[in-house]
């Protein structure tokens, strides 16, 4: 039997004017371009565009981006930068971070923008939502410890919203830890997410289903990085069979029987490759339950991360018409280094786990040395294990060094070796720390991974994490 959507809509505050939540047709003419648009007019000198294609298959729509979504000031008086975003309907919303003792010498936009983001890192206290914000409400399916709710968060404090998050799931009860510790309003639930969403696509809601939505009310937006081990390039064993790739297709059931405004699905770049068509059968499901949708990849070092990580997202919209691949220019900053994200971090002995680096083995200690000793940043093959050493390989990063004035190399889950990649600190004589590495991530001192288990769980929450500022640039371009 069909699934009846129409039993399942529940009434809900919209996030926009036209909201999905309005009874009405979910046809192109209703939704609004993901972008700020001129069609039809000139484009004025010096402006990006982008293209769009609309669910119905017509002509692309140009875009063109005439006003800076997000633009920076100065307010040294107070001793803060505003960040101002502007909001589809003309009008403006204002968050602030505090600034620090450091002198800012140029007020240009892109450095605005890099102290911002950077006092954003290092701060200690969570900022403040703005009085009476409205909700939004978010389910984080595959949510790990937290970080893409994070970016989401931190969208929604950008356009003057508070974010609500009403589910967070995860198979590992120990990222979940660390999640509700930032979350603590979040219902989390440690489980497989095929036994609480047991439907197939199409059928009818399920009892398990029910009892589910029954918890949780109205969701706004559904967010989830489903397992990418099967998809990813650096899996050789189960590259693009794995069976936890069919969990990706739980995100378009999940929105079938949520009725989400907006859906989000993060994953590795080789996610489009999968044999089972995994993306297709996805998105075009989700085309079924009247979302316009587009998918691409997001550059993280292109708006902001000090990393180069690449990363593919579907969005779906009943209110808006996404455009992915515009995200790469309309929140385009400039290469930040791996020193402006971790800098103030140069001591590696810390407290706890957290601010401490792992302790090499003695032949690892002496390779670090040498790079130190004669200045370099790839290891000599002759100074790497017999695998390296005796042929060909391509694994040229691997016990390598940061460069100080660079972004950093994808930051995975092994960072706490030097044989798992280039982990070790630009200017010390040390791996990175799980500190460093939440850096690098886009993950501000204020996220607390106090509930942490140890250094190897730490790893892999922060290795396996999406940076936060991908989240924050998708998240605010459905929001504002």
């Amino acid at each position: 039997m069909a699934l009846d959507r129409t039993d399942l809509r529940r009434s809900a505050v919209p996030l926009h004017s036209g909201s999905v939540h309005d009874s009405v047709s979910h046809s192109p003419a209703h939704r609004r371009p993901l972008s700020f648009s001129a069609i039809g007019s000139p484009l004025p000198a010096g402006s990006a565009t982008t293209t769009a294609v609309s669910p119905t298959g017509s002509a692309p729509l140009a875009f063109a981006l005439s006003s800076p979504v997000e633009r920076y000031r100065l307010k040294a008086s107070r001793g803060l930068i505003e960040r101002v975003v502007a909001r589809r309907d003309g009008s403006e919303s204002r968050s602030c971070v505090r600034l620090g003792p450091e002198p800012l010498c140029d007020h240009s936009q892109d450095k605005l923008a890099e102290r911002y983001d950077g006092e954003f890192l290092r701060a200690a206290v969570r900022p403040r939502h703005a009085s009476r914000a409205r909700e939004v409400r978010v389910a984080d399916l595959f949510a790990g410890c937290g970080v893409m709710s994070l970016g989401l968060w931190e969208a929604c404090r950008a356009v003057s919203a508070r974010m609500v998050p009403v589910l967070a799931v995860d198979f590992n009860e120990v990222p979940l830890a660390v999640y509700r510790s930032n979350f603590p309003e979040a219902l989390t639930m440690a489980s497989p997410i095929e036994r609480l969403v047991d439907g197939e696509l199409g059928a009818q809601v399920t009892a398990t289903e029910r009892a589910l939505l029954s918890q949780i009310g109205r969701v706004d937006i559904l967010i989830g990085g489903p397992p990418c081990q099967g998809h990813s390039n650096l899996n050789n064993h189960t590259r693009r069979r794995d069976s936890k790739n069919a969990l990706y297709a739980k995100m378009a059931r999940f929105a079938e029987i949520a009725q989400p405004t907006h859906v989000v699905i993060e994953n590795v770049t080789a996610v489009r490759h999968d044999r089972g068509r995994v993306v297709d059968r996805t998105i075009a499901h989700l085309h079924t339950l009247g979302y316009a949708v587009d998918h691409g990849i997001v550059e993280a070092v292109g708006v902001g991360v000090a990393q180069r990580r690449r990363r593919h997202f579907v969005v779906a919209s009943r209110d808006v018409t996404p455009n992915v691949a515009s995200l790469n220019t309309i929140y385009e900053r400039p290469e930040r280094s791996v020193m402006w994200a971790i800098g103030d971090l140069k001591r590696g002995t810390g407290a706890g786990d957290f601010d401490t680096a792992s302790t090499p083995s003695a032949t690892n200690a002496a390779r670090i040395e040498q790079l130190f000793r004669d200045r370099l940043y790839d290891l000599p093959d002759e100074a790497r294990p017999d695998c390296h050493r005796l042929r060909a390989h391509t694994y040229k990063s691997v016990y390598g060094r940061l460069r100080p004035d660079a972004p950093a190399q994808t930051i995975t889950s092994g960072f706490l070796s030097m044989g798992q990649g280039r982990y070790v600190h630009p200017t010390r004589k040390r791996l990175i720390t799980p500190h460093e590495a939440a850096r690098l991530q886009f993950v501000p001192d204020f996220f607390s991974f106090s509930a942490a288990p140890g250094r190897t769980a730490l790893a892999e929450m922060i290795g396996n994490a999406v940076p936060s500022k991908l989240a924050y640039v998708v998240g605010l371009e459905l929001l504002r």
